[in-house]
């Protein structure tokens, strides 16, 4: 029973992380866009993580990613996962805009 949480809980945490990149993935590319497309669907809920990221990622903050990576050579693949996750990122253009009246 035990396993059964853990399978179930690692497939959700896949399942957020995929639908993270998606998310990313989409925004660089409304990003790079020359006109605005808002006929393009982004899945911010599609899964709890990116709805609850939906403002840092493509809303009205200033977004800081800090990529973690490890320098042993068993963990290359994740290392460059960890990079094409930042890189993508980082071509997402938010419009950061200040909330407070004075």
């Amino acid at each position: 029973c035990n396993e059964v949480a853990r399978e179930r809980e690692r497939m959700n945490i896949n399942r957020s992380l995929l639908t993270l990149g998606r998310v990313i993935q989409m925004l660089k590319e409304q990003s790079n866009s020359n006109k605005k497309s808002n006929n393009i669907r982004i899945p911010y809920r599609d899964s709890k993580l990116t709805r609850i990221l939906q403002e840092s990622l493509g809303g009205r903050c200033k977004t800081l990613i800090i990529a973690t990576l490890s320098p042993s050579v068993t963990a290359i693949e994740e290392s460059i996962s960890t990079l094409n996750y930042a890189q993508t990122a980082n071509g997402i253009v938010n419009k950061p805009v200040s909330s407070s009246y004075l």
